[in-house]
């Protein structure tokens, strides 16, 4: 490739790599916008009547995200997390939930002394401010991570996560479950609109890398075909090629979870963008390298 070759491959791969990131901002804050509206439910939720060592024991069945509250009095719970992290939670300060005991995420009207909370008089480290702005709709919740908080008998708890309806039913047949059916109340832009143009946004995506790959593969063939005329091994061409194109993908993803990693920061939110952006240095970097090896099968120069 010549020098405005590179230059114009580079330049593909790196606005399909932002765009990626973009994509993976604008996700990320539709999710917790939607959990902040549906009131921290951001799965298929259900209420069931089960223990928290029940569901724990089946934990392995359930996919990441899956959590389960119990009420303990007004707009205060306690949270256990079955499986994975709790991601989609909405906060304008601090961090989610670790998983350790003891943590707790409090709204903004939420009265605390420095970073403790004292609920009936055990004190508990606030870790987040609740809600995507401090003026939100769980001003005044707060979330305890206390497996205590839990009885050992069986209870009413709220189930949320993937699937887990079904993942529930499976694991314990026969009994009650009372799902929550959101209807009426989904709000067409952050639940219909925002999918849609994330999966466009995605096909967007595919269809630069698509192209920024056939065009490396062309324009590498045009290359090889001089270098095989003057003696050059096919073997060696090919390596020279694989090693160009393998240089630049690596450094357009590299970039792009450079910029996932300060657009983490700078928003708060929970943002992994690295399969996204695998994904879309692979496509590049296959296609490229289909398009090189079906020309030079040819020798067709």
């Amino acid at each position: 490739m010549t020098k405005r070759q590179l230059t114009a491959t580079a330049g593909l791969l790196l606005l399909a790599m932002l765009l990626t990131v973009l994509i993976g901002v604008f996700d990320a804050r539709r999710r917790v916008i939607a959990a902040e509206g549906n009131d921290l439910r951001t799965g298929q939720s259900a209420w069931v009547t089960a223990t928290l060592d029940e569901l724990r024991r089946a934990r392995g069945a359930f996919e990441p995200g899956t959590k389960v509250f119990v009420g303990l009095e007004d707009r205060v719970r306690a949270v256990a997390i079955l499986s994975g992290r709790w991601t989609d939670v909405p906060l304008h300060d601090g961090h989610a939930l670790t998983g350790r005991p003891g943590e707790a995420l409090v709204g903004a009207d939420v009265a605390v002394r420095g970073d403790d909370l004292v609920i009936d008089g055990t004190t508990y480290t606030v870790v987040g401010r609740l809600g995507v702005r401090t003026d939100s709709l769980l001003s005044d919740d707060v979330v305890l991570a206390d497996p205590s908080q839990f009885s050992a008998s069986p209870q009413r708890l709220l189930l949320d996560g993937p699937s887990s309806v079904r993942h529930y039913n499976a694991q314990f047949p026969g009994r009650s479950v009372e799902i929550i059916d959101d209807g009426t109340n989904r709000r067409t832009n952050v639940d219909a609109v925002s999918p849609v143009l994330v999966t466009l946004g995605a096909l967007v995506v595919a269809l630069i890398a698509l192209i920024a790959g056939l065009q490396a593969g062309r324009w590498e063939l045009r290359a090889a075909a001089v270098r095989f005329m003057t003696g050059v091994r096919p073997l060696t061409t090919l390596r020279s090629a694989a090693i160009r194109v393998g240089v630049i993908s690596t450094a357009a993803c590299a970039t792009a979870l450079v910029g996932a990693t300060a657009a983490r920061h700078a928003t708060n939110l929970d943002l992994d963008v690295t399969a996204a952006v695998a994904a879309v240095g692979t496509v590049a970097l296959a296609v490229s390298a289909t398009s090189f090896w079906h020309g030079s099968r040819r020798w067709n120069w």
